[in-house]
């Protein structure tokens, strides 16, 4: 969070491959997913992205930030877009598609694309592991059928970019992930 050299490596990637930012899109407006957000819609001049039901999180996220220690200058004047179930998400030649997957918070949300057959699951499943669901608004029954009902469906060998740790697939998880079996 707030690093300047994770940010120039950002910048940096982006210059290198020739790359224009149209969207900052997160699943969720946990702390630990919006620390960076003001500076980067204020970099790439785009608004944040995100489920409706998320803008509470940002809300009180300098307060939040408070209290783990470190600040989030400007977030209470992040310009916020809204975007929900089934919405497009359009970049270069490609799509995401917006799932709804409450469970681990309010607001959550994967971004799935069809074509190079990847989803964003952000904290709602990882590698042998599952989002947490004892923060406010955190419902395991509803991360269950988040899950069950939305990524379950996906075809086995659909990668799963996580919010946190290593790569997974569907296939994987539906057969190894202790929280679902």
């Amino acid at each position: 969070c707030q690093s300047q050299s994770e940010r120039q490596e950002l910048i940096n990637f982006i210059e290198q491959n020739n790359l224009k930012v149209k969207h900052i899109l997160i699943t969720h407006a946990h702390i630990d997913h919006v620390c960076d957000a003001y500076w980067a819609t204020q970099t790439f001049n785009q608004p944040l992205k995100l489920h409706k039901d998320g803008e509470r999180f940002i809300r009180i996220a300098d307060a939040q930030a408070e209290m783990m220690g470190f600040n989030v200058d400007g977030i209470e004047n992040i310009s916020l877009q809204y975007i929900t179930k089934d919405d497009i998400i359009e970049y270069g030649n490609s799509q995401l598609k917006v799932f709804e997957t409450p469970g681990h918070c309010a607001g959550s949300l994967c971004f799935y694309n069809k074509e190079e057959n990847y989803i964003v699951t952000g904290d709602v499943l990882f590698r042998d592991s599952i989002g947490r669901t004892d923060l406010p608004t955190g419902d395991y029954e509803a991360l269950m059928a988040s899950i069950k009902n939305n990524l379950f469906n996906l075809p086995e060998n659909t990668k799963c970019i996580c919010g946190h740790g290593p790569l997974t697939e569907i296939g994987y998880e539906k057969e190894n992930n202790p929280f679902i079996n």
